[in-house]
């Protein structure tokens, strides 16, 4: 069962500590503080801070919705048809700026969906999503990369 880190900002916190920007990736092409800044694009666009369009045909969300619903993990090595091939340079000055700036960004999520939690946001593999769907990806995500860089088993 994947954890529900979007539920408990100490524990996200507290594994996050484990990381710096020498934390070796198991697998992946991401560095530590491209992965942590890879999170915090997530969390704007499900904070409607950063707009997004649907990717997957129509034919195939029921499939995704439903790997979303399930507890089966994110595959290792997977790379999302929308992210570049080549790293990205960093937006902050260092690996504890960008998780202080993911800390704020699950805070950012939690207030924006406070009282309109039926609503939906695009997600571009996944379709749109309320926030209940929205939690799901932001964990199973989470425990994706946290996995990644070994700082849960």
């Amino acid at each position: 069962m994947f954890y529900a880190w979007v539920d408990d900002k100490d524990k996200l916190k507290e594994t996050l500590g484990l990381l710096n920007s020498s934390s070796p990736a198991l697998w992946g092409r991401m560095d530590a503080q491209q992965m942590v800044e890879h999170l915090i694009v997530l969390y704007n666009i499900s904070n409607k801070k950063q707009e997004t369009t649907i990717l997957t045909p129509d034919k195939y969300i029921h499939k995704s919705q439903e790997f979303l619903r399930s507890e089966e993990l994110m595959p290792k090595n997977f790379v999302a048809k929308f992210l570049p091939l080549d790293p990205i340079p960093y937006v902050y000055s260092s690996i504890e700026e960008a998780i202080v700036n993911l800390l704020s960004s699950l805070g950012s999520f939690q207030a924006y969906w406070s009282g309109k939690e039926e609503e939906t946001l695009n997600h571009p593999v996944f379709g749109k999503l309320n926030k209940v769907l929205w939690d799901r990806v932001h964990n199973k995500h989470l425990h994706h990369h946290f996995l990644q860089f070994g700082l849960i088993k």
